[in-house]
């Protein structure tokens, strides 16, 4: 019995399933999480080795070149590099997508275990990367009254905000950016130390000592325990003037007396900022930014939401608080996904709309209708127990699919009515009608699913993308199979009559005459054939290639850095004039720019970008419904920019999802030059710059060397240190306590806790000769008695790949200018470049993430053309018929050609993965063609006969099927609203191949079968 004879016999028991798919659906999609992309883990661990002290020369010698040997020989590594900076080394290896990454893991972690023992080393840290561990929000957080400074701020973010974001669901921290806190300055004056025999190592010292509560043990009575407790921690600044430090001979002739010197009697104690690493600002104004971090299995819509509702209620609460968002991925994501699901919808509506248009009738239509929301509810069952979540790949998997979810119901139907055409009973011809079809839609199904099979087992991004979209439209055609040959024959045997069926399913008279016209003149038809291939496979070549679509977010980053050693206020006063620049070129365009200058934890975990105080990030977000784009103001921004002096300025545009969520900050233009000798390195590298510099449709080209971190190098002249038994250890140890002070201990002040520092004041360049050193004997030298000091500048890093030095040119494309184009122009300007002996040039960046994906993909469209192929071959029991059923694919990549080229497109990997996709759709109107022609051959019918018969019954099926797929595919091939652009490329691919492989289909498939029946027989 078939399944379309059983659902025929037994309605109820199919109504019942039909509605526990709807239920299980429903609940599914409830619980079903959602995010702007699939999951990504990107195969790549880092090794991050600390040894203060050491110069970027010295680091790569001692453990750069040693680490990259020892990880180099892991099973599965692909690429290893490495930048090294001063006392600095961080190592990364990156492995086959397909490689377990716990056990690679482990074996980094067992490789660099020997380092441990090196007592240089502060620190080794070996972490699996995870660029999507960014923050999900960013949040300023300023004195709406302008009473409290920044230190005020802190404290209310570390006591009442912080706490609170971070015991929400899903949140794992909340790191504060920018502010800075008061602490207790002991400011001594070295000539009243020097006047009471005094020194500072001692009075830090003795603050540290006497800066204690101690246990004093218990102390019992009759009836009860005391705990004894001696009381001695600073309390206040008061208490620090007043704790005595050290003592002096006091009095005259023999009334000597030791008299105690108190802290006040060296020095101040003052209040006073400490040192700072960062500062935040949102529109010039002083902040405090919190960066908002979510669990790894955290859902980051939910994250969000949460976090915003908390904020409102801490603003209710927190009186003198204004909180503003500055950065938001789920706005993206939510605005995404409901494109997304919008773009369904329209689809699916006009699918029906086009199937009430053909068939002319509300129940017919009603009954196929069905088909879309069984079968989407039955794929959200079926996501849920895959463990996907709904985001724009796999919804655009829906979208994609949703025209064809009714595409296996209109065959069926059509067959239906047929029969009943012919005098057949409802049950009876339910029943017949769509057993016969049965095969062929079950085998138009599986090469339609079967081209995903590839995509599922494929490695590399381009698999972890679109893996969910596969599974996606597999479960959708699946529960589109089922539902047609299960749901429409139940319906179609109880509501359809004889009396029902409609003139308007009577096939074309003209198209008979036409396509007999056409198979009296086969080589014409051939010649037409071969002639738009060979216009498509010329135009073809002039099609721009891509990686990923661009798409503008309305948000952009500004990275910038100074000199190395530049001082934080320098940098800060940077940060202020670019501010400027950008209000005077787009300010009518700006919601808020949000500065993160000096140390930036959410860029720690970046190789390729340093933090400190001589760098800062710029995020300039723009107004909703902003009129200009985002790439036409970076290049009117850069014209001002980079006219700053000594200023280098980097843009992150983000132009695409997926960089939104990777968090990618590698300019599109990389060129790469590797040697070893760092002076032709540089030198070439700079050459190249220029270059590069003057190609059209390139801007803002930087080299990756710069200039270094300026050091002060004191040459201990040792006979002279040793004859006052010093050691450069006491040398160094009392700069240090001079220059940057000494951090003895807290002390609390309410609720806080403050550091007390020791030091002196700020000196010049000059004074530095002049400082003093305490020698073990109790004497005291100078800096200029012991050291000669001089200034040097050390290269700022030193990067490598493997195993060898390179040097780097980045660079952007200009808006309106394909990164294909300039790809060519940089090529141009390689191919005049004479490099050394032992020195080569490679593109890198973007351009190998596209080189890489498209060879992925290729292989993944062999793939699935063989698996389509092996399907047919099975249906047909035939190994020549497939070949004809297959010329639908050269026909089809006429029409995606055609599109791409009208549209002026670029083919990036998403339209790749359309091209991939085509492939089993292009083909389903051939098979049921084909199919039909064999079925009435079976009835002794002549091939002519046949063919003719064959193409006027399955003609409207044909037009109605692509149709509605078309139709469906339109609103996402718009591309409007947000992530418009990613889906896009792949719904032109397809609606262009369908749309020619059709027309082409129904006249060339019936000429070539003729053809090989003719030559066979």
């Amino acid at each position: 019995m078939t399944l379309p004879e059983f659902s025929t016999r037994y309605p109820t028991t199919i109504a019942m399933a039909v509605l526990a798919v709807v239920l299980l659906g429903y609940i599914s999609l409830e619980r079903l999480g959602t995010d702007l992309l699939p999951e990504l883990h990107t195969p790549v661990i880092s090794v991050d080795l600390r040894a203060p002290g050491k110069s970027p020369w010295e680091m790569e010698e001692r453990y750069t070149r040693r680490l990259e040997r020892d990880i180099q020989t892991i099973s599965q590594v692909k690429r290893v590099y490495s930048v090294t900076r001063a006392s600095q080394s961080v190592v990364v290896a990156e492995f086959a997508w397909e490689a377990d990454m716990d056990f690679a893991l482990l074996d980094v972690q067992k490789r660099t275990a020997v380092y441990g023992a090196d007592d240089a080393i502060s620190s080794l840290d070996v972490t699996r990367e995870d660029p999507q561990a960014l923050p999900v929000m960013r949040v300023a957080v300023l004195s709406a009254d302008g009473t409290q400074d920044v230190d005020d701020l802190l404290g209310t973010i570390e006591t009442a905000i912080k706490p609170n974001l971070e015991a929400l669901d899903g949140v794992a921290s909340a790191e504060v950016e920018g502010g800075a806190e008061k602490e207790a300055r002991v400011t001594l004056d070295p000539y009243l130390l020097e006047a009471f025999g005094m020194n500072a190592a001692v009075v830090a010292r003795r603050i540290q000592q006497a800066n204690l509560d101690v246990s004093g043990g218990m102390l019992k009575d009759a009836k009860r325990s005391y705990q004894v407790k001696g009381l001695g921690r600073l309390r206040s600044l008061d208490d620090i003037r007043d704790l005595i430090v050290g003592e002096r001979r006091g009095g005259t002739g023999n009334g000597l007396l030791r008299v105690p010197v108190r802290v006040s009697e060296i020095g101040e104690v003052a209040l006073m900022y400490e040192e700072r690493e960062s500062i935040s600002r949102l529109n010039g104004v002083e902040c405090v930014g919190l960066a908002i971090y979510k669990e790894a299995d955290a859902n980051t819509v939910n994250v969000v939401q949460t976090a915003r509702s908390a904020i409102e209620d801490l603003e209710m609460d927190l009186s003198g608080v204004s909180f503003t968002i500055v950065e938001n991925q789920a706005r993206f994501i939510e605005l995404a996904v409901n494109e997304v699901k919008e773009a369904a919808i329209y689809g699916g509506l006009l699918a029906i709309t086009v199937l009430l248009l053909f068939l002319r009738s509300w129940a017919v239509t009603a009954t196929v209708g069905l088909a879309i929301p069984i079968s989407i509810l039955a794929t959200f069952m079926l996501m849920y127990f895959e463990d996907l979540t709904l985001n724009v790949m796999s919804l655009g998997g829906l979208a994609l699919g949703a025209g064809m979810l009714v595409d296996n119901a209109i065959v069926v139907i059509e067959n239906i009515y047929r029969h009943l055409e012919g005098g057949s009973s409802a049950q009876e011809s339910a029943s017949r009608g769509a057993s016969e079809v049965g095969t062929a839609i079950l085998a138009s199904t599986l090469t339609t699913v079967s081209v995903f099979l590839p995509i599922v087992y494929l490695h590399g991004l381009a698999g972890e993308l679109f893996k969910e979209q596969a599974w996606t439209v597999a479960f959708s055609l699946i529960s589109s199979l089922a539902v047609a040959l299960s749901v429409v024959p139940m319906i179609a045997s109880r509501v359809f009559r004889r009396q029902q069926a409609l003139s308007s399913l009577r096939p074309y008279r003209r198209f008979t005459g036409f396509l007999t016209a056409a198979l009296d003149r086969k080589g014409m038809v051939f010649t037409i054939v071969i002639l738009v291939l060979v216009v498509t496979a010329t135009t073809g070549r002039t099609i721009d290639v891509t990686f990923m679509p661009r798409e503008d977010q309305g948000i952009f980053h500004i990275a910038f850095s100074l000199p190395e050693g530049t001082r934080l206020e320098l940098t800060d006063g940077v940060s202020e004039r670019i501010a400027d620049v950008v209000a005077s070129v787009a300010g009518d365009e700006v919601a808020h720019v949000y500065g993160r200058i000096g140390v930036d934890p959410a860029q720690m975990w970046n190789v390729g970008e340093p933090t400190g105080p001589n760098r800062g990030t710029m995020s300039v977000l723009l107004k909703e419904g902003h009129r200009r784009r985002v790439g036409s103001i970076v290049t009117a921004l850069d014209a001002y920019l980079s006219e700053l002096p000594n200023v280098d300025v980097k843009y992150e545009l983000h132009e695409s999802p997926l960089e939104a969520v990777m968090g990618t900050q590698t300019a599109p233009l990389v060129v790469e030059v590797a040697g070893e000798d760092l002076d032709v390195l540089r030198r070439l590298t700079e050459d190249l710059k220029n270059r590069i510099a003057q190609a059209p449709g390139v801007y803002n080209v930087r080299s990756s060397f710069q200039g270094g971190q300026p050091e002060l190098d004191l040459a201990l002249r040792l006979d002279v240190a040793a004859s006052f038994g010093l050691t450069p250890d006491d040398l160094i140890g009392d700069l240090e306590r001079r220059l940057s002070g000494e951090d003895v201990g807290e002390y609390s002040e309410g609720q806080r806790a403050r550091t007390i520092r020791v030091g002196f004041k700020e000196m010049e360049m000059a004074e530095l000769s002049q400082i003093r050193v305490d020698t073990p004997d109790g004497g005291i030298l100078t800096v200029a008695d012991v050291a000669d000091p001089r200034i040097v500048e050390g290269p700022r890093e030193i990067r490598r790949e493997r195993q060898r030095r390179i040097g780097r040119v980045t660079g952007y494309v200009t808006d309106g200018t394909t990164l294909g184009e300039a790809i060519d122009q940089v090529d141009a300007v390689l191919a005049t470049v004479d490099m050394p002996p032992g020195y080569r040039l490679s593109i890198g960046g973007e351009e190998r993430d596209r080189a890489e994906s498209f060879g992925s993909l290729q292989f993944a469209l062999i793939l699935s053309i063989i698996l389509v192929y092996m399907v047919m071959a099975s249906l047909f029991e035939s190994f020549l018929h497939p070949f004809t059923v297959m010329l639908s694919l050269p026909l089809a990549g006429v029409g995606v050609v055609l599109g791409f080229w009208l549209l002026g497109e670029p083919l990036s990997i998403t339209a790749f993965i359309g091209v991939i996709m085509l492939g089993g759709i292009a083909v389903n109107d051939s098979i049921v063609l084909v199919d039909r022609i064999n079925q009435l051959r079976e009835t002794a019918r002549s091939v002519r006969e046949a063919v003719v018969s064959a193409a006027r019954d399955r003609l409207r099926p044909i037009m109605m099927t692509s149709a509605t797929t078309v139709l469906a595919l339109l609103p996402m091939a718009i591309g409007l609203g947000e992530g418009g652009e990613l889906r896009a490329p792949m719904a032109i691919a397809v609606i262009g191949g369908l749309v020619s492989s059709t027309l082409m289909t129904l006249v060339v498939i019936p000429v070539v079968y003729e053809l090989v029946e003719r030559v066979r027989t």
